[in-house]
């Protein structure tokens, strides 16, 4: 059973409105920096942090929205909490449609108990709010901040809601960026003009393609944009479906009827997938967008608000989480209060995430704008590369690494 964890501005928490850090954004970056800070800085400190966020608790534990996290992301996450709910991802199988070009990775290859996981947002949210619960940070939610600003006097940061309370903190990390094109400003944008159409579908998988009872992911490129089947049950027959391309082109697509749309999911797909039921369809538009610069001042972005990615890759929140992780490793609590030591630590953390973070926006707009094109030279290319991928162990290993851990992280 779930229960409702939702603190009210105004609501009888802690006596003083000052902290040493406050966490802008409730989603599973923010809500992981908060826990992992509590982790590492103890009981005694865990109540000088706090997160805000516009939405209720309540709200967000309905989000339906799929996930698709690393392994190395369920361990960072482990010391937390991870929901029950989760499913391994054993297998990942990716093609291109009219090519004989595939490569195939598993977890056993691996070493690993999962390639990846999939996680329906709101559980997630829902696991860490209670871990944050347990270690008595304090949250306060639905509650928006209006304004920000520095303190010309205390050089600290002030955090002004919506009802004009304020609150002030040494650091204030921004966790919360929203989807693409909800952001605010940021120093480069890339807009694919494509949307994403998403659906929770069962499939029939061909049985060449199963081993016992592992679940298997797909990833398929296709002329007009890939189209993925991630496993959101172990049966080997629900699936989420996320499926990119033109903007106008996923138009035509929400309003095809379910007969017409099953036809058309075949024809690219080919006879490893059948659609045998077709959930709800919805979509929501597709580009990237990141800050160079992530600290200013006592402020720093991680997460969405750092980064928004295409989904090709899934490596989004993945990323976000690892920007936490090494955040977490540069702060302790005499730290922040020390301006000077802050900034120090703060431009060090900036510069360690610089090779992750543009290793991972070259890949995933590589894949976007190499898997979306109709060129035959690169069409020919696309088809080697994934064949050297598929018979090399080795190369196929260093690329599952890089998805699953990450550089410099």
């Amino acid at each position: 059973m779930k229960f409702t964890l939702s603190w009210q501005v105004g609501a009888d928490m802690a006596s003083s409105t000052h902290f040493d850090v406050a966490i802008v954004g409730a989603g599973p970056v923010g809500l992981a920096v908060a826990g992992w800070l509590a982790n590492v800085w103890g009981p005694d400190r865990a109540s000088r942090i706090a997160v805000f966020d516009a939405k209720g608790l309540e709200e967000v534990q309905k989000d339906p929205r799929i996930l698709a996290l690393s392994d190395a992301t369920r361990l960072r996450l482990s010391s937390l909490g991870f929901p029950v709910q989760a499913v391994p991802i054993h297998h990942i199988h990716v093609s291109e449609k009219d090519s004989f070009g595939q490569v195939r990775m598993s977890a056993s290859e691996l070493g690993l108990r999962a390639l990846g996981w999939t996680v329906r947002y709101g559980d997630l949210v829902h696991c860490l709010s209670e871990s944050l619960e347990r270690r008595g940070v304090s949250v306060f939610r639905p509650c928006e901040v209006r304004y920000a600003h520095r303190s010309a006097e205390e050089s600290i940061e002030i955090l002004e809601l919506a009802d004009g309370t304020e609150y002030s903190c040494c650091l204030r990390i921004d966790a919360e960026g929203g989807l693409y094109g909800e952001a605010g400003e940021r120093d480069a944008v890339v807009d694919y003009n494509q949307m994403a159409l998403v659906s929770e579908v069962e499939v029939t998988v061909d049985s060449a393609l199963l081993n016992g009872q592992d679940t298997v992911a797909f990833e398929r490129f296709t002329p007009e944009g890939p189209l993925a089947l991630l496993p959101i049950s172990t049966d080997q027959r629900r699936y989420s479906l996320v499926w990119c391309a033109p903007s106008e082109l996923t138009r035509q697509r929400l309003a095809m009827s379910d007969a017409d749309f099953a036809a058309l999911l075949r024809s690219k797909f080919g006879r490893r997938v059948r659609l045998d039921q077709l959930g709800p369809k919805g979509a929501f538009p597709l580009g990237m967008n990141w800050r160079e610069k992530l600290v200013q001042g006592r402020r720093v972005a991680i997460g969405n608000a750092a980064q928004i990615l295409h989904p090709v890759a899934g490596q989004g929140l993945n990323l976000g989480l690892r920007d936490a992780a090494q955040l977490v490793r540069a702060m302790d609590p005499d730290l922040v209060q020390d301006e000077i030591r802050l900034m120090v630590a703060l431009e060090e953390f900036e510069s360690a995430r610089k090779t992750d973070r543009q290793a991972v926006i070259r890949a995933t707009d590589w894949m976007v704008k190499g898997f979306s094109n109709q060129d035959p030279l690169l069409g020919a290319g696309r088809q080697a590369a994934l064949n050297v991928m598929e018979f090399t162990p080795v190369l196929r290993k260093q690329f599952a690494e890089l998805m699953l851990f990450g550089l410099a992280a």
